[in-house]
C-alpha cells in the first residue's frame, strides 16, 4: 500500500496561500481589511476610503483630516491589532492618508 498525505484542510489551504504570492497577497489584504472593520468600528471605516497592503506596508487612506491625525498618534497599536489577530507578523508598518 502507498502512503497517504492525509492533513487537516486548514493546513493545506495555509500551505497554498503561502506558496502563491498572488494569491496569498490578495487574502491578506482582505484579511486586514476585514480586521479593520471590525476593530476601528463603523465610523473609522466610513472614513476610510481605501487600505492597501504590500510587502508589510499598510497604507490607510481617509478622508478626515481629524482622524488622521488621531491615527497617526496610534500606528503601533493598529500594527499589534492586525497582527495579534491574524496570528502572525504580517504587519510592519503603517501610513495613513
Amino acid at each position: 500500500m502507498g502512503r497517504h498525505n492525509d492533513k487537516p484542510i486548514g493546513h493545506g489551504l495555509n500551505e497554498f496561500l503561502h506558496s502563491n504570492a498572488r494569491v496569498g497577497k490578495g487574502y491578506d489584504t482582505v484579511r486586514i481589511e476585514k480586521i479593520w472593520k471590525n476593530h476601528m468600528g463603523a465610523t473609522i471605516a466610513g472614513y476610510t476610503s481605501k487600505l492597501y497592503f504590500k510587502d508589510g506596508l499598510l497604507k490607510v487612506y481617509l478622508t478626515s483630516a481629524p482622524l488622521k491625525k488621531e491615527l497617526l498618534m496610534g500606528k503601533e497599536k493598529i500594527i499589534n491589532i492586525i497582527n495579534s489577530e491574524v496570528g502572525e507578523e504580517l504587519v510592519t508598518a503603517v501610513e495613513i492618508f
